[in-house]
Parts: structure tokens; C-alpha cells; sequence
């Protein structure tokens, strides 16, 4: 089993674990799943990490690479993310998307920018190198 299959089962473990037991006729929860992205290979140690972003409107991150694959999730807000393929896609609260390791990001450009009236929320979800 590879680093990565065996991290995922463990956070798999852990959610199923938080979930109270329930017969199938009175369950008061669902599940959904929200984005899944293949990993392909990866070799050696790696570590989850989990981030929250928080961007005041109109701030910017610059350019930046990856070290990892991750997930993000917006909670609140609105981000506009610039891809090097040249263009740029806006995710509002609620949505998804996934951003591979290396250079995601055109060069020279802000890689992605609050467009919303107000503060925008990122979860971020990364699976990175061991240091």
C-alpha cells in the first residue's frame, strides 16, 4: 500500500469514526463527496496539512508553486485563480477545485485575487513532502 493510499485511508478511518453509529431508517446525516482528483504515483514520506485562507477584498497572492496536490474548498467569498495555461476561473463559496504540484500559476502575475465585496475563505487541503 503507498504512503499516499495508506494517508487516505487513515483520514477516511477518522471521518467514518466521528460518525455516530445509525440504523439506515433514522440516519440524520448524508455524505457527499465534493471533488476527487487521481494522484498517480508518489514516492516517499509525505504529510497532510490543512490550511485556512482568509483574503480581505481586493487582496492578491503572487505567483507561487506547489509542493504537493491539494484540494480547495471555499467557505466564504469569492477567489479568481489565474491557470498558466492563461486563464482564469472564478470559485465562489461552496466550490471546489485542485491545484498540482510545481507551477500552477502564469509568470509575473497574481495568481489569484478576492473578488468578492467582502473577506473570502479558503480551506485548503495539501498532501506535502516530509522535511
Amino acid at each position: 500500500m503507498t504512503t499516499l493510499r495508506r494517508a487516505a485511508a487513515l483520514v477516511a478511518l477518522l471521518l467514518l469514526g466521528s460518525i455516530p453509529a445509525a440504523r439506515s431508517d433514522d440516519a440524520k446525516f448524508k455524505g457527499a463527496v465534493l471533488d476527487q482528483q487521481a494522484l498517480g504515483s508518489l514516492s516517499g514520506e509525505y504529510a497532510m496539512k490543512m490550511t485556512l485562507l482568509e483574503m480581505e477584498p481586493g487582496a492578491a497572492i503572487p505567483e507561487h508553486t506547489h509542493k504537493g496536490p491539494g484540494m480547495r474548498y471555499v467557505l466564504e467569498g469569492a477567489i479568481a485563480i489565474a491557470w498558466k495555461n492563461g486563464k482564469t476561473e472564478i470559485f465562489k463559496a461552496g466550490s471546489t477545485y485542485f491545484e498540482a504540484p510545481g507551477s500552477s500559476h502564469p509568470m509575473g502575475q497574481m495568481s489569484a485575487r478576492n473578488v468578492a465585496d467582502g473577506k473570502t475563505r479558503v480551506l485548503i487541503f495539501e498532501i506535502l513532502p516530509k522535511q
